[in-house]
């Protein structure tokens, strides 16, 4: 007789009476809820400009995610070794708190900038995906967790493909006026930037490419293929220098993998599957101003622009002030700015501009930051009004810099120690169960993660998905469930 409390009915107390391969099944289920409302939600942010609702996606999932990490304690199932990064996910979360009580905005530190929204509260719920993702038990819910993010992605890429033809669908990223570039049609899907884009498809791409070679059903291999070669050929086309660095780290770690586990023919013809798919996106790109009439006006007159270019600072301003309106425009030339100038056409001038002045915040901030998500604030020389403050920036690109500037230099520790952890365990179980591509991929989608970071930077719209990640690293043993009821 199944136990009640209160006397109430066995559908009323599905927790007291839940197993532990339930509970698994349960922390699956809420990582795929945000797989399923963040793309959704996001689609009113792209037609209609409702800044807030991402932000409503990671919250409802959020808050699942607490309940059922409270669950997991209540009920004793949350396995030991997850005890140290925990208490570092908790220490993520207080030091968070303390930056936001020392920050320049109360409400910005706690729920995060507009259309960003990634305060202090997001550290909580980025700790609970975490947890749930070391909980999930089997090597087939971690298939299943992936199947997921690969269906997310799919769907973000027949949105990217529609914001890439030239036929006036909804694109935040068809003109890039921090240029005076017109027609440009970038792809971000439903991320909301190219940037972001770029990072989740790579992060995907290697996993799925390690399905298309070892998954047991050919269904599912087919599914994994197209995966790899789409999210590959969307990475490269967003033409930022994330996406085309990530993508030869990718297809670096892929070659590895293959040379050192003798894939044999299938493997070797997957990985140049996915190569000519990065080929492709290559010429593709090259050939996308004389297909699309991308022009630039700079001289005043209309000037046909070609050629294969990244346009990571003229996307990076463009999602800043053009997008969100939570940065200064960009303004070529600007002397005004304490913190100099910068071109946005030159790469290295651009990181090199943003890495420099996130440098400065740290040393005036180094313990507890200028706030979560306020990495504008310290840069303010004109006026409190952000935009009018040209050349300002919200985001450091290079999530390592950022996360020092913001929150201090504590909280990047924090952060490292639970990857460090995380990445260890996933390494040794790697090279333990050779048979599992599951455990081999979600490692090596979280090694690519960290790397891209050196260049990219976190969103809510990717970054709960590598916290996934990065959990089923920290606890990557597939347990046999019990049949008995969980006491």
């Amino acid at each position: 007789m199944p136990k009640t409390i209160f006397g109430t009915t066995e559908k009323s107390n599905f927790i007291l009476n839940m197993t532990q391969e339930g509970y698994w099944n349960w922390d699956l289920r809420v990582l795929t809820l945000f797989m399923i409302l963040m793309p959704c939600f996001s689609v009113l942010l792209e037609c209609a400009k409702v800044y807030s609702v991402p932000g409503m996606a990671l919250a409802i999932t959020g808050v699942f995610a607490i309940v059922f990490v409270f669950i997991g304690y209540m009920k004793k199932v949350t396995p030991k070794k997850l005890l140290a990064p925990a208490l570092l996910a908790a220490g993520m979360v207080a030091w968070g708190v303390v930056s936001l009580l020392n920050g320049y905005s109360y409400t910005i530190g706690i729920l995060g900038a507009d259309g960003r929204s990634e305060g202090a509260l997001s550290f909580l719920f980025y700790g609970c995906f975490f947890l749930l993702g070391a909980q999930l038990g089997t090597d087939q819910n971690r298939i299943r967790l992936l199947r997921a993010a690969q269906l997310m992605g799919l769907a973000e890429c027949l949105w990217a493909l529609l914001q890439v033809l030239p036929i006036g669908f909804p694109s935040y990223y068809k003109d890039l006026e921090p240029l005076l570039l017109f027609r440009v049609f970038l792809p971000s899907g439903l991320t909301g930037s190219p940037i972001f884009f770029a990072i989740l498809l790579v992060m995907l791409a290697y996993p799925s490419f390690l399905g298309a070679v070892y998954d047991e059903e050919k269904k599912a291999r087919v599914l994994h293929t197209v995966c790899a070669a789409v999210f590959t050929l969307f990475a490269v086309r967003t033409q930022v220098l994330v996406g085309l660095a990530g993508t030869v780290l990718m297809l670096l770690l892929a070659l590895v993998h293959v040379v050192r586990h003798k894939g044999g023919h299938r493997a070797w013809t997957r990985l140049g599957g996915v190569l000519c798919a990065a080929v492709l996106a290559f010429g593709w790109s090259t050939l996308a101003p004389q297909i699309n009439g991308t022009y630039g006006r700079e001289g005043g007159e209309n000037v046909a622009s070609s050629g294969q270019m990244l346009y990571d600072g003229a996307v990076m301003s463009k999602d800043g002030s053009y997008r969100l309106s939570v940065a200064g425009y960009y303004m070529a030339g600007y002397q005004e700015n304490p913190n100099g100038t910068y071109d946005a056409t030159d790469i290295a001038s651009t990181y090199g501009y943003l890495w420099r002045t996130t440098g400065k915040v740290i040393a005036k901030y180094p313990l507890v930051g200028s706030g979560p998500d306020q990495l504008v604030y310290p840069q303010l020389f004109h006026d409190l009004a952000i935009m009018s403050n040209n050349n300002t920036f919200d985001r450091a690109y290079d999530y390592y810099l950022q996360l020092a500037a913001t929150c201090g230099i504590p909280m990047l520790l924090l952060f490292l120690g639970i990857c460090a952890i995380s990445v260890v365990r996933g390494a040794k179980e790697t090279a333990k169960r050779r048979e599992s591509w599951i455990t081999a991929g979600l490692f090596g989608a979280v090694v690519l993660y960290l790397l891209m970071m050196v260049i990219g930077t976190s969103s809510i719209t990717v970054a709960p998905v590598f916290w996934d990640f990065l959990g089923c690293c920290a606890d990557p043993c597939a347990y046999t469930p019990k049949t008995e009821e969980t006491k």
